[in-house]
Protein backbone atom coordinates (compact mmCIF):
# COMPACT_ATOMS: atom_id res chain seq x y z
CA UNK A 1 0.00 0.00 0.00
CA UNK A 2 1.12 3.42 -1.05
CA UNK A 3 2.21 6.33 1.94
CA UNK A 4 -0.97 8.86 2.13
CA UNK A 5 0.56 12.30 2.09
CA UNK A 6 1.08 14.90 4.90
CA UNK A 7 -1.32 17.09 4.74
CA UNK A 8 -3.90 14.76 2.90
CA UNK A 9 -7.47 15.70 3.41
CA UNK A 10 -9.46 12.44 4.75
CA UNK A 11 -13.71 12.22 4.88
CA UNK A 12 -15.92 9.33 5.43
CA UNK A 13 -19.71 9.08 4.76
CA UNK A 14 -22.19 6.34 4.15
CA UNK A 15 -24.27 6.88 0.42
CA UNK A 16 -27.79 8.50 0.21
CA UNK A 17 -30.06 7.82 -2.55
CA UNK A 18 -30.86 11.30 -2.65
CA UNK A 19 -27.12 12.65 -2.99
CA UNK A 20 -26.70 10.22 -6.00
CA UNK A 21 -29.99 11.52 -7.31
CA UNK A 22 -28.75 14.82 -7.48
CA UNK A 23 -25.52 13.71 -8.70
CA UNK A 24 -27.35 12.65 -11.86
CA UNK A 25 -29.12 15.98 -12.28
CA UNK A 26 -26.01 18.01 -12.08
CA UNK A 27 -23.94 15.77 -14.45
CA UNK A 28 -26.95 15.55 -17.10
CA UNK A 29 -27.13 19.82 -16.59
CA UNK A 30 -23.01 19.45 -17.82
CA UNK A 31 -24.12 17.56 -21.21
CA UNK A 32 -24.78 18.52 -24.36
CA UNK A 33 -27.91 16.71 -24.19
CA UNK A 34 -29.24 18.87 -21.47
CA UNK A 35 -29.14 21.66 -23.51
CA UNK A 36 -30.79 19.41 -26.79
CA UNK A 37 -33.35 18.65 -24.69
CA UNK A 38 -34.48 22.21 -23.80
CA UNK A 39 -34.81 23.20 -27.84
CA UNK A 40 -36.63 20.15 -28.26
CA UNK A 41 -39.05 21.22 -25.45
CA UNK A 42 -39.30 24.57 -27.26
CA UNK A 43 -39.94 22.70 -30.30
CA UNK A 44 -43.18 20.82 -28.73
CA UNK A 45 -44.38 24.13 -26.88
CA UNK A 46 -43.91 26.20 -30.52
CA UNK A 47 -45.56 23.34 -32.62
CA UNK A 48 -48.97 22.47 -29.89
CA UNK A 49 -49.51 26.65 -29.41
CA UNK A 50 -48.78 26.68 -33.94
CA UNK A 51 -51.24 23.66 -34.32
CA UNK A 52 -54.07 24.89 -31.91
CA UNK A 53 -53.93 28.09 -33.48
CA UNK A 54 -54.27 26.10 -37.07
CA UNK A 55 -56.38 23.34 -36.42
CA UNK A 56 -58.31 24.61 -33.33
CA UNK A 57 -58.53 23.46 -29.71
CA UNK A 58 -58.22 19.30 -30.54
CA UNK A 59 -56.33 16.90 -27.96
CA UNK A 60 -54.27 16.01 -30.58
CA UNK A 61 -53.16 19.61 -30.36
CA UNK A 62 -53.22 20.60 -27.11
CA UNK A 63 -50.50 17.30 -26.07
CA UNK A 64 -47.99 19.20 -27.23
CA UNK A 65 -48.45 21.70 -24.46
CA UNK A 66 -48.19 20.12 -21.56
CA UNK A 67 -45.65 17.34 -23.12
CA UNK A 68 -43.32 20.77 -23.88
CA UNK A 69 -43.45 21.44 -20.59
CA UNK A 70 -42.68 17.84 -18.62
CA UNK A 71 -39.57 17.81 -21.20
CA UNK A 72 -38.40 21.21 -20.82
CA UNK A 73 -38.16 20.31 -16.73
CA UNK A 74 -37.00 16.91 -17.72
CA UNK A 75 -39.58 15.54 -16.51
CA UNK A 76 -40.02 12.47 -19.18
CA UNK A 77 -36.06 10.69 -18.35
CA UNK A 78 -36.58 7.39 -16.64
CA UNK A 79 -32.97 8.43 -15.40
CA UNK A 80 -34.19 8.57 -11.64
CA UNK A 81 -35.67 4.95 -11.81
CA UNK A 82 -32.61 3.65 -12.87
CA UNK A 83 -30.46 5.15 -10.60
CA UNK A 84 -32.76 4.17 -7.68
CA UNK A 85 -32.83 0.61 -9.15
CA UNK A 86 -28.99 0.62 -9.29
CA UNK A 87 -28.53 2.08 -5.99
CA UNK A 88 -30.13 -0.52 -4.11
CA UNK A 89 -28.72 -2.94 -6.03
CA UNK A 90 -25.36 -2.24 -5.75
CA UNK A 91 -23.56 -3.29 -2.64
CA UNK A 92 -20.66 -0.67 -2.73
CA UNK A 93 -23.17 1.85 -1.69
CA UNK A 94 -24.34 0.14 1.53
CA UNK A 95 -20.69 0.23 2.59
CA UNK A 96 -18.87 3.53 4.47
CA UNK A 97 -16.23 4.66 2.32
CA UNK A 98 -13.18 5.95 3.77
CA UNK A 99 -11.48 8.72 0.67
CA UNK A 100 -8.46 10.27 1.33
CA UNK A 101 -7.16 13.01 -1.03
CA UNK A 102 -3.55 14.50 -1.52
CA UNK A 103 -1.64 15.61 -4.27
CA UNK A 104 -1.35 12.11 -6.21
CA UNK A 105 -4.77 10.84 -6.40
CA UNK A 106 -7.55 9.95 -4.32
CA UNK A 107 -7.39 6.87 -1.97
CA UNK A 108 -10.94 4.86 -1.94
CA UNK A 109 -12.04 2.47 0.48
CA UNK A 110 -14.66 0.53 1.90
CA UNK A 111 -14.94 -2.86 3.35
CA UNK A 112 -14.53 -4.88 0.06
CA UNK A 113 -12.87 -2.18 -1.93
CA UNK A 114 -9.18 -0.65 -1.53
CA UNK A 115 -8.02 1.23 -4.52
CA UNK A 116 -5.58 4.56 -5.53
CA UNK A 117 -6.93 6.33 -8.48
CA UNK A 118 -4.65 9.24 -9.83
CA UNK A 119 -5.93 12.81 -10.87
CA UNK A 120 -5.02 11.64 -14.41
CA UNK A 121 -7.90 9.46 -14.26
CA UNK A 122 -10.40 12.51 -13.64
CA UNK A 123 -11.90 14.37 -16.63
CA UNK A 124 -13.85 16.87 -15.48
CA UNK A 125 -15.42 18.52 -12.31
CA UNK A 126 -18.81 19.52 -10.90
CA UNK A 127 -19.52 21.03 -8.59
CA UNK A 128 -22.79 22.16 -6.85
CA UNK A 129 -24.10 23.33 -2.95
CA UNK A 130 -24.37 19.83 -1.96
CA UNK A 131 -22.01 18.27 -3.90
CA UNK A 132 -18.75 17.85 -6.04
CA UNK A 133 -18.62 15.00 -8.82
CA UNK A 134 -15.59 13.72 -9.98
CA UNK A 135 -15.88 12.39 -13.54
CA UNK A 136 -13.73 9.96 -15.42
CA UNK A 137 -15.94 8.66 -17.97
CA UNK A 138 -19.53 9.17 -19.36
CA UNK A 139 -22.24 8.84 -16.42
CA UNK A 140 -18.87 7.75 -14.21
CA UNK A 141 -18.09 9.61 -11.23
CA UNK A 142 -17.22 9.84 -8.14
CA UNK A 143 -19.51 11.40 -5.11
CA UNK A 144 -18.37 13.79 -3.08
CA UNK A 145 -20.69 14.79 -0.81
CA UNK A 146 -19.90 18.37 0.92
CA UNK A 147 -21.66 17.00 4.40
CA UNK A 148 -19.10 14.69 4.87
CA UNK A 149 -15.99 17.38 5.26
CA UNK A 150 -15.36 18.54 9.03
CA UNK A 151 -15.04 21.96 8.40
CA UNK A 152 -15.41 24.61 5.56
CA UNK A 153 -11.62 25.21 5.67
CA UNK A 154 -11.58 21.88 5.10
CA UNK A 155 -13.85 21.73 1.68
CA UNK A 156 -12.03 25.31 0.63
CA UNK A 157 -7.99 23.09 0.77
CA UNK A 158 -10.20 20.07 -1.12
CA UNK A 159 -11.64 22.99 -3.65
CA UNK A 160 -7.97 23.76 -4.31
CA UNK A 161 -6.47 20.86 -4.63
CA UNK A 162 -8.64 19.51 -7.06
CA UNK A 163 -8.81 23.17 -9.24
CA UNK A 164 -4.99 22.31 -8.95
CA UNK A 165 -4.54 18.81 -9.91
CA UNK A 166 -7.26 19.09 -12.90
CA UNK A 167 -5.89 22.23 -14.02
CA UNK A 168 -8.61 23.27 -17.33
CA UNK A 169 -10.73 20.48 -16.32
CA UNK A 170 -13.05 22.74 -13.71
CA UNK A 171 -16.84 23.06 -14.11
CA UNK A 172 -19.64 23.83 -11.80
CA UNK A 173 -23.23 24.09 -12.82
CA UNK A 174 -26.32 25.52 -10.45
Amino acid sequence: MRAIEEGAISISFDNVLAEHLAAERLYYKSTTLAKVDKVVAAILLLFGVLSTFGAGVQWWTLVFLPVGVLEWFNLLTIRPLVNRYAFRRNPKFSETYHLKFDRTGMQFRTNSIDSHITWDDFTKVLEDDQLWLLVYGARMYSVIPKRAFKSDDEATRFRSLVTERIPGRKGSAA
